[in-house]
């Protein structure tokens, strides 16, 4: 009887560690994932800046409802380029004359294919919009390349 009692919190210890330890990999692999790629996503709109901007201003809620959430595309003309310490760029595009424009986040993989580009210089990029703040803001983003 000693002996199966034994054997039984042996199990119960080998089991509770083979617990412990997928749980470990599964949080370990969840903190370092990458966010996915929205490059092959097919975008629920495809619009210029301006629009853009242009239904979040006149109308927040009903812009929200059209694009909030979900993958995007918007062409326009790049007003500045931040590159944050070359971790992160931010690509505004929009019309000089208005106040608010469109924050596209890339990752800093895209820091060289941003370097091709200029102020004033025509691009589109596809993200996920996130919503209205200053600036209509999308992150995820990535440049499409004309072909």
């Amino acid at each position: 009887m000693v002996n199966q009692l034994r054997l039984s919190k042996g199990n119960i210890l080998v089991i509770a560690i083979l617990i412990l330890l997928g749980a470990g990999i599964y949080f370990y692999k969840e903190f370092n994932r990458k966010a996915a790629d929205v490059s092959n996503v097919e975008p629920a709109a495809s619009l210029t800046a301006i629009v853009l901007v242009d239904s979040y201003e006149s109308n927040e809620a009903s812009a929200n409802k059209l694009y909030l959430g979900k993958t995007i595309q918007v062409t326009g003309a790049i007003a500045e380029i931040n590159n944050q310490q070359d971790t992160l760029v931010n690509v505004f595009i929009g019309d000089d004359n208005s106040m608010h424009k469109v924050s596209c986040l890339l990752d800093n993989y895209y820091l060289a294919s941003v370097r091709n580009f200029s102020v004033g210089q025509q691009i589109t990029i596809r993200g996920v919009c996130t919503g209205y703040l200053m600036d209509v803001e999308m992150n995820r983003c990535v440049i499409i390349e004309k072909k």
